[in-house]
């Protein structure tokens, strides 16, 4: 795990204080996040009195702005409140707020809208996406919505079973995808053509035991695409040229040409959909 040229994994405890303090991170439900004894303001005082050099009063006053900075209303009285007094979506802005608290260079992002409607959905992505360029930092999102990824990503990385399938700018994986796994997924989406009871499309099988690993591609038991070699071998990662990387044995020169299901022009046109204003 590199972070800022630091091998993170490597480094001995005594270390790693002062590279936690560079990285946010925001949970997917945060009322799991949140001590439900503690009081909020308190909450985000915690990070700032352990890695900044501030008084008690320092540390308030700076909680009580990364809470106006979110935000939250009234900011001086919610400091005081626990979170069961806060609603879902002012809890997950006191979270963001606990993760910027102490101006980090990474923001970490898990799902961080899944536990809220979708109307709270939106407004967190958009303060996530305001804060990103207001405090100029780097922000990771993990997230199983390919409408979020549209919305909100520079780049995107596709993964299963704990590796890297594609690599791309989001226009690109979204107008050129390559490998079958990101097919499906696109595939999966829910289109505005569709008639009424069509199925939507999903990706057969079962993701593999981590506990055993498959030896080939993680991904060939589910894909109609595979060879024998994607069962004995791990493919290479492919460079595709502009910024897009795929790591699939379709793509080595001697495999046999495959079409992509995107290459039609009914599919390309569903397909550019969800990328449609973006």
């Amino acid at each position: 795990i590199r972070v800022m040229g630091n091998e993170i994994v490597e480094l001995p405890a005594r270390s790693l204080p002062k590279h936690r303090r560079n990285i946010g991170m925001i949970f997917q439900d945060p009322m799991t996040s949140l001590n439900p004894t503690i009081k909020v303001g308190k909450q985000i005082m915690e990070g700032i009195l352990i890695h900044k050099k501030v008084t008690k009063e320092e540390a308030k006053q700076k909680a009580v702005e990364m809470l106006r900075k979110v935000g939250i209303p009234k900011p001086e009285e919610r400091f005081h409140q626990y979170p069961h007094e806060f609603s879902g979506g002012m809890r997950q802005r006191a979270v963001i707020a606990i993760a910027l608290s102490c101006e980090p260079d990474l923001l970490i992002c898990d799902e961080p809208t899944t536990a809220l409607d979708v109307t709270i959905q939106a407004q967190i992505l958009d303060l996530i996406n305001e804060l990103k360029k207001e405090l100029n930092i780097a922000v990771i999102l993990i997230t199983h919505d390919l409408g979020v990824v549209a919305e909100t990503a520079d780049r995107v990385v596709v993964m299963y079973a704990g590796e890297k399938l594609e690599e791309a700018p989001v226009r690109e994986l979204f107008k050129n995808p390559k490998h079958p796994y990101t097919w499906g997924l696109l595939k999966s989406l829910p289109r505005l053509d569709m008639k009424i009871g069509e199925k939507l499309a999903s990706i057969p099988g079962t993701p593999p035991d981590l506990l055993k690993p498959p030896v080939g591609d993680p991904f060939a038991a589910r894909s109609e695409y595979a060879m024998k070699i994607d069962y004995e071998r791990k493919p290479p990662m492919i460079d595709l040229g502009n910024g897009h990387l795929v790591k699939s044995w379709l793509y080595v020169d001697g495999a046999p040409k495959i079409k992509s299901p995107f290459e039609s022009e009914e599919s390309d046109k569903l397909r550019n959909e969800g990328m449609e204003g973006k």
